[in-house]
């Protein structure tokens, strides 16, 4: 299971996109479990909301867009007359995750999670003028989370859990400003582990508050450094060739707060905050790079709020919608068209559909408004500088079945 998505659709190099009950309602209170086991994406608490043993799986398509609307005077290559803005950097993508939930006693429940939570998926048409600083970009995940969850009376459920995380990174430039140019690329993946925790809290019939954590994550990342032609630094000329190097990056935790309230038996609200930490990440150096390579990033926090509502139509039908709000982690300072990332506008419409009692459908689609975003880079002395231009497509499908009487 992995996620390669362009980070249009949530901020930083973040996936979302975890389940279509959620997106419905721009994932409005998804902390507060409803009536879908992927909350325990926000909260592993919710594993506590099953009667039988159940499963979902969501499979979610990424329709992403941006191109640089490139400023001639402050773009580097544009005197050798290469002008180009690199075309869509965006490329679509395929984001899958399943959850699975058993009741074990009355009390006690057991569950997994294998999701994608990180993505990046960019690739730039050379030549352009910002070639080196990208061309292709990637990150890979994937997460695997058993949880336990522990219903302590009617009102208070409690769950803890273990992520057990792949992260993979993979980053091409150019090396000259040719039309088919020679590149530098590069990568390295690692396996390390974290946790998470949750409460979900009933003060009140119809009222459904939860919080839920997922700690950070530390990857010792180890692979290497390639260069398709020899490259003169101001250390020294380094030779074509591959060369082993190590980086590490401390992935963010994560809060987030959900509330459902039952207005009556056909209508609910839902209102969800979630933070990020993605200020642990600032400038990523590369042990052992022979051009001392350095990734700087220097992220903000970042925030999401989200407003949604659920109307039960009849008992097979239920339709839901939400916004949501984002502020994006990136700075004007080191935003580039590998990561042009923004704040942005979630408007998200979406539907349930019982099958039958055990069998259940879900479907959202989502429009994302990106701000136009401010890119200004230099590398190796070559600088290009823009505007950046996004907006965002993803259509979700979700199927959840309960097993047993």
């Amino acid at each position: 299971m992995v996620a390669e998505v362009a980070t249009a659709e949530a901020g930083g190099f973040a996936v979302r996109e975890q389940s279509a009950y959620g997106q419905g309602s721009s994932f409005a209170g998804m902390a507060a479990p409803g009536d879908s086991i992927s909350s325990m994406f926000w909260n592993p608490a919710a594993v506590t909301t099953v009667t039988n043993p159940t499963i979902e799986s969501n499979l979610t398509a990424i329709f992403p867009r941006s191109e640089l609307d490139v400023d001639p005077t402050r773009s580097t290559l544009t005197a050798l007359g290469i002008t180009g803005n690199g075309g869509n950097v965006g490329e679509t993508g395929i984001v899958p995750a399943g959850y699975f939930a058993v009741p074990v006693t009355d009390e006690f429940y057991i569950g997994l999670s294998v999701t994608a939570p990180y993505g990046l998926a960019t690739t730039s048409h050379a030549p352009w003028v910002g070639m080196f600083s990208h061309l292709d970009a990637k990150v890979v995940s994937v997460n695997a989370t058993p949880v336990l969850g522990f219903k302590l009376n009617d009102m208070i459920s409690v769950g803890i859990g273990m992520q057990i995380e792949y992260f993979d990174v993979d980053i091409e430039t150019a090396l000259a400003p040719t039309a088919t140019p020679p590149r530098q690329q590069l990568k390295g993946d690692d396996v390390n582990a974290g946790f998470v925790a949750g409460v979900t809290l009933t003060p009140f019939d119809g009222t459904t508050i939860g919080i839920g954590y997922r700690s950070m994550v530390k990857h010792s990342l180890n692979g290497s450094q390639s260069f398709g032609i020899p490259v003169v630094t101001p250390i020294g000329t380094i030779p074509a060739g591959t060369y082993p190097v190590s980086a590490d990056i401390t992935l963010p935790e994560t809060v987030s707060i959900g509330v459902r309230q039952r207005i009556n038996d056909a209508f609910t609200v839902m209102a969800g905050m979630e933070w990020a930490n993605w200020s642990r990440i600032q400038t990523v150096p590369f042990g052992g790079s022979p051009a001392r390579t350095s990734l700087a990033l220097d992220f903000d926090d970042g925030w999401f709020f989200s407003l949604g509502g659920e109307y039960k139509y009849n008992p097979n039908w239920t339709f839901r919608a939400g916004l949501g709000y984002e502020i994006a982690p990136t700075t004007d300072e080191h935003r580039s068209m590998r990561l042009p990332d923004a704040d942005r506008v979630w408007a998200s419409i979406g539907a349930s559909y019982n099958w039958n009692e055990r069998l259940s459908i879900n479907a959202a689609y989502t429009h994302l408004f990106v701000d136009d975003a401010p890119v200004d880079e230099t590398t190796a002395n070559i600088r290009y500088a823009g505007a950046a231009d996004g907006r965002v497509d993803i259509i979700s499908l979700g199927v959840r079945y309960k097993f047993g009487g």
